[in-house]
């Protein structure tokens, strides 16, 4: 569970860079060659085709984003049941909380 919200908040944190980059093209020169993260590689690329990567980037990361709060909300209500469950059958013999 922590390993699932770590990694949600490091898209969070990724989507919040892409949307300052995003607002950092919107500065440039439109005839202006800008650096553009491909993996582990900068590349110069012309500022339309970057602001169009950028936009597949945004929508790819929200998709992520929007499956791993899924995920996680899946796994914090099964978590919820068995607590239930537990408490149930051993009552406070047990403690479960984090």
């Amino acid at each position: 569970m922590r390993n699932l919200e770590e990694k949600l908040q490091e898209l969070k944190q990724e989507k919040e860079a892409l949307d300052d980059l995003a607002t950092e093209l919107e500065l440039a020169d439109e005839d202006e060659l800008v650096l553009y993260r491909v993996g582990e590689a900068f590349l110069h690329m012309p500022l339309p085709k970057a602001q169009k990567r950028l936009e597949q980037d945004q929508s790819d990361l929200d998709a992520r984003i929007s499956n791993l709060s899924t995920s996680t909300e899946d796994c914090d209500t099964q978590m919820k049941a068995l607590k239930v469950q537990l408490y149930a059958k051993f009552g406070s013999a047990i403690n479960l909380d984090e």
